[in-house]
């Protein structure tokens, strides 16, 4: 007889910002039972990660990735800009740099009109359980790559479809380099 551990994950049934505030609480609940200490957020404007530190007790480090200067989401880049001070003073750490599945091979793929990419191929897999599982493995990525989070230590990161927060996934992450060296060690949530 094979030996685990038996876990639980939600499903909800449908994606986007309205599982944001269930998304937040079940990552914490995860925190305080497995005593993880660090939490990586996808925020695009950087709202989810106020709203995560605000629920987060203090010994909770959250880490807020957002869109990279250069990207094609003007609006939301502006707006973290706007929330920038706003984040710091709060104590959240914030991640601003190249896209850990997209990055310069967009540069490819607009120049020669073509989708066959190897970050591509990957992107599309995580897409197949949910784009917030995608956005969960990008910004663990950039939030080692930054060095906020390193992979001797299991994480909690939430990701989202657009705006918002609805797939949360307990990981030990890699560097960009070694991205396939990134563990998932648990789903909490995400949509059916």
């Amino acid at each position: 007889m094979s030996k685990g551990i038996e876990g639980k994950v939600f499903y909800f049934d449908k994606k986007g910002p309205v599982n944001t505030d269930r998304t937040l609480d079940i990552a914490l609940a995860c925190c305080e039972e497995k005593r993880i200490r660090k939490i990586v957020v996808a925020s695009s404007s950087g709202k989810t990660a106020l709203r995560l530190r605000g629920k987060a007790k203090p010994s909770i480090e959250v880490i807020g990735v957002t869109y990279g200067a250069g990207s094609k989401y003007r609006e939301e880049v502006e707006e973290f800009d706007r929330n920038r001070e706003t984040l710091v003073k709060k104590g959240v750490l914030i991640v601003r740099g190249l896209h850990a599945l997209s990055a310069t091979e967009r540069a490819f793929e607009n120049k020669y009109r073509s989708g066959l990419l190897p970050l591509n191929i990957v992107a599309d897999t995580l897409r197949m359980f949910s784009q917030g599982m995608k956005v969960c493995l990008e910004v663990a990525v950039m939030a080692a790559e930054a060095g906020f989070i390193t992979p001797d230590e299991e994480v909690v990161a939430v990701g989202g479809s657009g705006t918002g927060a609805d797939t949360a996934v307990v990981l030990k992450p890699a560097y960009a380099a070694g991205m396939f060296e990134t563990k998932f060690k648990a789903v909490l949530c995400m949509p059916a």
